[in-house]
């Protein structure tokens, strides 16, 4: 097996998923309506993997299991922009699909899929917003948030949830999505209006 080099990425997060808002997979690892499928958009404010260069790179995760994340018997595809050079598609690719260990949820992702398709380079559309941010990869997927909004005074709210020993993130903005599909082949479902977070993660490795 290679040795895996050392790396390091800093990135703006988008999550969007089925769940209501919230998402009672934070409290209990149980999603809403039974199932999990969820759209997460990453923008690379900077990024190291052996001395090749992330900086600036956009990849999506687009996943889904029929049950609970942690019962297994998941589906994975990778999308990743196709400004990326060969070393930095290897890199990124070997990162999301949690071969080149380390902390964050990649690995333990990695772990629950039993059909992992390839990644595919394509053209991202990524707009870094804070709570009124998105991405699309034209034809294919689309996802945007937007802050909730108080029903009596209609001004914006500001909600946050802190994980103190979150793996995927430690402290993000609660959110909604106005928009959430994806139609391939391998992954199709959309699911507007539901639970999105806005978030900035670390992750290194191995």
């Amino acid at each position: 097996m290679d040795s895996v080099p050392r790396w390091e990425l800093e990135a703006d997060y988008i999550e969007t998923c089925n769940c209501d808002f919230g998402c009672p997979c934070n409290f209990n690892g149980f999603p809403t309506g039974g199932r999990c499928e969820a759209i997460v958009g990453y923008h690379v404010r900077s990024g190291n993997f052996g001395g090749v260069i992330l900086d600036g790179l956009d990849f999506i995760l687009v996943s889904s299991w029929p049950g609970a994340i942690h019962e297994g018997n998941g589906t994975a595809r990778v999308y990743i922009t196709d400004r990326a050079a060969p070393e930095q598609r290897a890199a990124l690719t070997k990162i999301v699909y949690g071969r080149a260990g380390g902390n964050g949820p990649f690995v333990i992702f990695a772990s629950t899929f039993s059909r992992v398709f390839e990644a595919e380079f394509v053209p991202i559309e990524m707009r870094v917003e804070g709570k009124r941010g998105g991405f699309a990869v034209p034809g294919v997927l689309e996802a945007r948030v937007t802050p909730h909004v108080d029903p009596v005074s209609h001004k914006e709210t500001d909600v946050q949830i802190v994980l103190p020993h979150g793996f995927i993130w430690k402290r993000a903005d609660a959110v909604k999505s106005a928009a959430m599909r994806v139609a391939s082949p391998a992954l199709s479902f959309g699911h507007p209006g539901k639970n999105a977070f806005v978030s900035v993660i670390n992750y290194e490795g191995p």
